[in-house]
């Protein structure tokens, strides 16, 4: 095979040009960077520590059966599960380029009045991966499987995080219908109460009137809350997968003994969505060594075996004709196509770069917020606690006061309306605190 020498000097000017042209990006040691200046501690690629469970943050053994249904049964999980599994395949059909190519075929013919013909042939293809345009695709693959692990992780952690809230919301709810039932209760002994009174002569029923409105009223709240309980039954079963699901929940909120101390090693390097990220980074930068490398000259070979006989079994086993074949290619003039996609390529790599910072930006600012919330919610929790304590001392007074007479009935309503809205507020701020806290576990990459 003679090859022209003005087909050497095109090939080796095309070579020259596009080494000229070409400069390589280092976005990921600028992320790393990045990191190690915004969060004070250095980002982990290859081996992050394994976190602390987000299931120690609820320890329950109902919380941990409800998690473990929902990363077996949640649809939208299992869908994430499928495209690890498709991205594994692809790696595979990836990696597969640089190997040679083997294909066996056996073709027959027969033309009217005489024999069967058989036509066996093996054929062979191979390119030879010179620049490593092969390898740098492979890894662009791998780094994107990594990418997709990662976010598969997310979900799980995501979803586990979602079923412990929704069974804190749950017991939220139970203990909110528990005390408007108690408010309910309430108002109904403040009616007996009036019609009691009444009978003695000691009062006329004006104040019926507004006793039985306030206890419409916190019927009408109560209402609310047993159909806010079905609902939350029925959201928390849709997170597990399961329409059927049963879930108990307890009246009252587990307890946690002193899970900030939990936290105190963890770094923001074991978030899912800041290693996908990074891979992102790096899939994009062997991508666009790939888009550079199509501009060099490539060289494949082929082979092939053939034979044409009328006995099946001389035609494969006996003599056959061979043929090699090289071929050395190089991209001479494309209107700038591929220049142009090697540019591309180059701002894809350095978008992924800012969507790691934006990532990460986001991710200090959740880490900060949930521990400036941890700090309200534990002064507002001690301080509405003192004062349910006071307000439970002057319902008790004001009920003995006014079965004497010596206050009106719009005085003990008030008194009562905020024993039970004290009451409501300390519910609230308890899901609020530890929902807080594994909002903050999860920002800090606890997970499953």
């Amino acid at each position: 095979m003679k090859i022209s020498p003005l087909f050497l000097a095109l090939v080796t000017c095309s070579m020259l040009a596009g080494c000229s042209t070409f400069n390589d990006v280092h976005f990921d040691h600028q992320a790393s960077s990045q990191f190690t200046d915004v969060a004070g501690t250095s980002f982990d690629v290859k081996s992050p520590s394994a976190p602390t469970s987000l299931l120690l943050m609820l320890p329950n053994d109902e919380v941990k059966r409800l998690v473990a249904t929902a990363l077996t049964h949640n649809p939208n999980l299992q869908q994430s599960l499928l495209s690890v599994k498709s991205a594994q395949q692809q790696l595979i059909g990836t990696s597969s380029s640089q190997w040679p190519s083997l294909t066996a075929e056996l073709g027959t013919s027969k033309l009217e009045g005489s024999t069967t013909s058989y036509s066996p042939s093996l054929d062979i293809s191979w390119t030879a991966d010179i620049w490593q345009q092969l390898a740098n695709s492979s890894s662009a693959q791998q780094a994107n499987v990594l990418a997709t692990e990662y976010a598969y992780q997310g979900a799980r952690d995501i979803l586990a995080a979602q079923v412990m809230q929704g069974y804190l919301g749950l017991i939220q709810t139970s203990q909110l219908t528990k005390i408007e039932s108690q408010r309910v209760a309430a108002y109904q002994t403040n009616e007996h109460i009036i019609v009691d009174r009444y009978r003695k002569g000691l009062t006329d029923l004006k104040e019926l009137d507004s006793a039985k409105s306030s206890t419409q009223s916190s019927q009408a709240t109560l209402v609310s809350y047993q159909a806010e309980l079905q609902q939350a039954i029925r959201n928390l079963s849709l997170l597990t997968g399961l329409t059927k699901n049963s879930v108990t929940a307890g009246n009252t909120f587990p307890a946690v003994s002193k899970p900030m101390t939990l936290l105190t090693d963890q770094d923001l390097s074991r978030r899912p969505d800041l290693q996908q990220a990074y891979q992102d980074i790096v899939a994009s930068q062997f991508e666009h060594k790939v888009a550079y490398k199509s501009l060099l000259p490539s060289l494949s070979l082929s082979g092939s075996i053939s034979n044409v006989g009328t006995n099946l079994h001389d035609t494969l086993f006996g003599s056959s004709a061979w043929q090699l074949l090289g071929r050395l290619s190089a991209p001479l003039f494309n209107a700038g196509r591929l220049k142009s996609e090697v540019e591309i390529a180059k701002f894809s790599a350095e978008k992924s770069y800012w969507g790691f910072q934006s990532i990460l930006l986001n991710a200090v600012n959740e880490v900060q917020n949930a521990h400036a919330q941890e700090q309200s919610l534990s002064q507002q929790l001690t301080l509405t606690q003192a004062a349910l304590q006071s307000a439970q001392r002057s319902e008790v007074t004001y009920t003995s006061r006014y079965r004497l007479g010596t206050v009106s009935l719009l005085d003990l309503l008030q008194v009562q309306q905020q024993t039970f809205s004290l009451q409501t507020q300390i519910t609230q701020l308890t899901y609020q605190r530890l929902s807080n806290r594994i909002s903050l576990g999860l920002a800090l990459g606890l997970g499953v």
